[in-house]
């Protein structure tokens, strides 16, 4: 009787250690061996990791951000409470079906597919992923320095010289033998360069912009291009203010990443 009770003891074990492991595999939970492997790999490298095979249908999102989690081993935090704001539950459906994608594309997906409207956002600070939503990413702004003075320095436009051999042939009266050592005449004066009354120097400047006009150009293709409505210009809440040669931007953490170039 001992020995049929171990028996199905050591039965259920078994199915338990199958179903955990279908599971595992379904849902991409890391083996230990990978998380070690992990250790030491920050959130934001760990959002290039590309995955084979993502599928889901209609898999709960708190389940879908899980599934992140445990493939990637990165730090991922959801603001619940902003999205329940913006009428998204961590119940609402995702279906996806990827190949060989990084994490960030298959976040953007997900996130897309959780709600084309709402205006869901991420970012990376301090480690962590947070996914929330635009409005609420808005509320927190922070202060970076950009060096921008390769960018905004003034090259003034250079016009060469002409070298015109015939003209000087023509009037300069210079005989030039091979072998002559001597004597060759006096010849005229006029350059070889054409146009410049024997100055031997040659071009001209032309007007070009100032340094602080390349700056207040920069500061404008910035507010036009990434996410125009964010800048104080249009009524936002984020400031971009060049000042000797730096741009000092104060926005939200997701804006400051798609400055950088970092999202």
């Amino acid at each position: 009787m001992t020995h049929l009770s171990g028996s199905r003891q050591i039965g259920k074990w078994l199915v338990a250690t199958c179903v955990a492991a279908i599971m595992a595999t379904a849902w991409g939970v890391a083996t230990p061996q990978a998380s070690a492997a992990r250790q030491g790999v920050s959130t934001a490298t760990l959002m290039d990791m590309v995955l084979p095979n993502t599928v889901m249908h209609a898999v709960p999102m708190r389940d879908a951000i899980q599934y992140l989690r445990n493939m990637t081993g990165a730090n991922i935090f959801v603001n619940w409470n902003a999205l329940q704001g913006a009428g998204i539950a961590n119940i609402t459906p995702i279906t996806l079906h990827l190949r060989n994608v990084s994490m960030r594309k298959i976040l953007s997906v997900m996130l897309q597919e959780a709600s084309p409207s709402a205006g869901l956002v991420d970012y990376v600070s301090q480690n962590v992923l947070t996914i929330t939503t635009r409005q609420e990413a808005n509320t927190h702004l922070v202060t970076r320095v950009y060096p921008v003075g390769d960018l905004v320095m003034t090259v003034p436009n250079f016009t060469a010289p002409t070298f015109n051999l015939q003209n000087q042939s023509n009037t300069s009266g210079v005989q030039v033998s091979s072998g002559s050592s001597g004597g060759g005449g006096g010849g005229g004066s006029s350059d070889l360069f054409s146009g410049n009354g024997g100055s031997g120097a040659g071009g001209t400047n032309s007007p070009t912009q100032s340094t602080t006009q390349r700056a207040q150009a920069l500061v404008a293709l910035i507010e036009g291009t990434v996410q125009p409505n964010i800048w104080t210009s249009n009524g936002g809440p984020a400031t971009i203010i060049y000042f000797n040669r730096e741009l000092v931007v104060s926005a939200p953490v997701y804006i400051q990443q798609m400055i950088s170039g970092n999202n």
